[in-house]
């Protein structure tokens, strides 16, 4: 007989378990948390800038409030899986990331978006990230992208690819040992709170 799978609540606090491990790993690799406060700072502000320019249209807020239904999160386990794939043929990344967002939004019978604003977004994150690589290294920028992923997402028990892109390579990683609330434990905590309201529009 096989086994029950785990209660909603019983994945929301595996999920929330291992966000406690995360802050407790970046606690002490304060290398990591510049690099995430680097990406999550690319997103707030020049891809969100770029994204309101073109689609925001005279209300940017209510058009950055599609994006709540966990896009950034999937643009995050996106970039890091591409970098694993494709970290000998850099120059297609954007594509195929763009490619990933848009099936795995289709899979989990999320919100359709454009094409054209999922392409914008990660072109526009793309560049910086990718001049990160050669500060970081692939390994360390797709840690933090993974990282991120899991921070912000808002319910990581009820997203298959944070599950799958983020907390499962993480946890083979042994970043995993056993809340969101602790976040402003290792980041500023006006930083975090100008991340969530810089992607939320809130």
């Amino acid at each position: 007989m096989g086994r029950r799978k785990p209660s909603k609540d019983r994945q929301a606090a595996a999920t929330d378990s291992a966000t406690v491990d995360l802050v407790d790993w970046l606690s002490e690799n304060p290398d990591t948390i510049d690099r995430i406060q680097e990406i999550g700072d690319i997103l707030a502000g020049p891809v969100i800038q770029e994204l309101d320019k073109r689609f925001g249209g005279s209300k940017p807020r209510e058009a950055r409030r599609q994006l709540n239904s966990h896009f950034w999160c999937d643009l995050l386990v996106a970039v890091a899986e591409a970098i694993e794939k494709f970290s000998k043929a850099i120059d297609r990344i954007p594509e195929y990331v763009t490619t990933v967002i848009l099936q795995s939004r289709k899979a989990e019978g999320r919100s359709v978006l454009l094409d054209a604003l999922v392409g914008l977004a990660v072109r526009t994150a793309w560049e910086p990230i990718k001049s990160m690589i050669h500060t970081a290294g692939i390994e360390e920028l797709q840690r933090g992208c993974r990282i991120l992923a899991v921070l912000i997402c808002p319910a990581p028990e009820d997203h298959k690819a944070v599950q799958d892109g983020a907390l499962l390579p993480l946890a083979k990683e042994g970043l995993l040992g056993t809340s969101r609330e602790r976040l402003e434990q290792v980041f500023p905590a006006e930083w975090v709170h100008r991340l969530r309201e810089g992607l939320g529009g809130v």
